[in-house]
């Protein structure tokens, strides 16, 4: 499954938003090109900073840090909570800053298109702030 987000730049970093638990939740998860290690997007702490992992440079043209914003990241909580308990996982790609995955943003992601965007490897999309509720999301990752 791939989640596509939008972040964005944040102008001085907030320390409550880079040390929150959970580090586990890493696993298998990819932001690429977000310019800031993925502790700072997703759960990590200074004790285990090897839960964390780099998730790509800044581009010169914009050395600020990246983030997500409050509300796409309690999307991005339930995704990632609701696919380790399914066992499934979960590529998250950053539409402002796609990296190596500008290909998948190119196919899967119009100019129509609301993020937050989960899609299923068949094609079946989650999309809008308004539709990522645990209930939704269950039900979506599970339909397959």
């Amino acid at each position: 499954m791939i989640l596509f987000v939008a972040g964005e730049p944040q102008s001085t970093p907030d320390l409550r938003e880079s040390t929150v638990g959970m580090g586990e939740r890493l696993v298998g998860l990819i932001v690429p090109g977000a310019g800031i290690p993925a502790r700072e997007l997703r759960p990590g702490s200074a004790e285990n900073p090897s839960s964390a992992t780099d998730i790509g440079a800044t581009p010169s043209s914009d050395p600020r840090p990246w983030h997500l914003p409050p509300s796409q990241t309690a999307c991005l909580d339930i995704v990632l909570d609701t696919a380790e308990r399914q066992r499934e996982e979960v590529l998250v790609v950053d539409v402002d800053r796609p990296g190596e995955h500008r290909d998948l943003v190119e196919r899967y992601v119009g100019s129509n298109d609301v993020l937050p965007l989960l899609l299923r490897p068949d094609g079946a999309r989650l999309e809008g702030l308004e539709n990522f509720t645990p209930a939704r999301v269950r039900k979506f990752i599970a339909t397959r």
